[in-house]
């Protein structure tokens, strides 16, 4: 447990040179946090995101990465329904899909 806060520490420590490294301009950043500029940079300076920015954060610097842990969960999660016999047949789907279809037109 203890690696882990340090790991993380570390990570939150090094997220300026994250951000600088990135391909993205630090207006996509303010834009997707929605905080003021000043903050933002106050924030970086004294490494006092929260942990649900530094979560925002790390998903717009690895996409990919973080595209692959939902895929993962996702998978997880569905497992986990077969499992425990959280089912529906496949034309009760169908019927659902169509019925959720007709409503958006």
């Amino acid at each position: 447990m203890i690696q882990l806060v340090n790991d993380y520490s570390e990570y939150v420590d090094n997220l300026k040179n994250h951000i600088k490294d990135s391909k993205y301009k630090t207006t996509f950043f303010l834009e997707e946090l929605g905080i003021p500029k000043a903050s933002f940079y106050r924030k970086l300076r004294e490494n006092t995101f929260s942990i649900e920015e530094v979560q925002k954060i790390t998903k717009m610097l690895f996409p990919k990465e973080a595209y692959k842990q939902e895929l993962l969960e996702a998978i997880d999660l569905g497992r986990s329904d077969i499992e425990n016999g959280r089912l529906i047949s496949s034309a009760d789907m169908r019927s659902a899909m169509r019925e959720k279809l007709e409503a958006y037109q």
